[in-house]
């Protein structure tokens, strides 16, 4: 059998009907453009898994074909192809930078953690007594007893947006009073 005495159409009947000889005429005359793509993607190191994945799409491709659509089988298995190829690179793409993420930083023999940053009590006062009267009520409502925005503010009668802005104040200045 040779795919060029066939069109696509009679060939995609003949493989849903059940015939593995059709399906192996898809496979020789898709196989170009499958190498073509993978190429494409700069996948060569994973060429057998995406050639495989490739012949599972084709199949599944060829299974799922509606030819109503007005469209050819080439195009629409190439689309199917390039959305796989995608999530191919994307996932492995993915798993590298994971890969990296996760390794120690390694210095000669030894480990290198984060440090911690420990404040000592005068800093934190310091930090403390640059806050305005109103921050202070706030920072003891909202942090200390864990209220939400909208209690601080029946509490401290006062408007949301005013515990809004009080907050951030309140974390620029210890910020800027502990890093400094």
């Amino acid at each position: 059998m040779n795919f060029r005495d066939y069109n696509d159409f009679e060939i995609i009947n003949l493989v849903k009907q059940g015939d593995e000889e059709a399906f192996k005429l898809m496979v020789d005359k898709y196989r170009f453009l499958v190498a073509k793509k993978i190429k494409n993607f700069n996948l060569m190191t994973d060429f057998d898994d995406c050639f495989q994945e490739a012949l599972m799409i084709l199949h599944r491709s060829i299974i799922k074909f509606d030819e109503s659509y007005n469209r050819t089988f080439t195009r629409y298995f190439e689309s199917n192809l390039i959305n796989f190829l995608i999530t191919f690179k994307n996932k492995k793409i993915r798993y590298q930078s994971f890969k990296v993420e996760k390794l120690p930083i390694i210095y000669d023999d030894f480990i290198k953690e984060d440090e911690k940053i420990y404040f000592q009590d005068q800093e934190v006062i310091k930090a403390f007594s640059s806050l305005s009267d109103f921050e202070k009520k706030v920072f003891k409502v909202r942090i200390i007893d864990k209220k939400n925005i909208i209690e601080c503010a029946e509490i401290l009668n006062c408007e949301e947006k005013q515990v809004y802005n009080a907050v951030d104040r309140i974390r620029k200045k210890i910020k800027l009073h502990l890093m400094t």
